[in-house]
């Protein structure tokens, strides 16, 4: 186990992980999004987001039904549908 130190980064608080580390979670030098938790020992908890690997897995869980009941609420009387104008150019519809 390391020990690293938390420090002042602007208005927020940063800890910095070394390499080792970071190389043994398998995260290399690209961005990597994290999930963040406390349990209730209030140790901080980070989880690696995984990438969806297709749609099906990018919209697991969402509710289409839920999702446009409330559209509909939220926009009683407005057309799905968006109306960009009139064509420019040479489109062909």
């Amino acid at each position: 186990m390391r020990t690293v130190n938390l420090k002042q980064w602007g208005n927020s608080m940063a800890v910095r992980l070394p390499k080792s580390v970071l190389t043994q979670a398998g995260i290399g030098n690209s961005p990597t999004v994290f999930d963040i938790s406390v349990n209730n020992d209030k140790e901080i908890i980070l989880r690696k987001k995984k990438k969806p690997k297709n749609l099906k897995e990018l919209f697991k869980g969402f509710d289409y039904k839920k999702y446009w009941a409330e559209w509909n609420q939220e926009h009683s009387g407005e057309p799905k549908e968006i109306n960009w104008g009139e064509s420019v150019g040479r489109e062909k519809f």
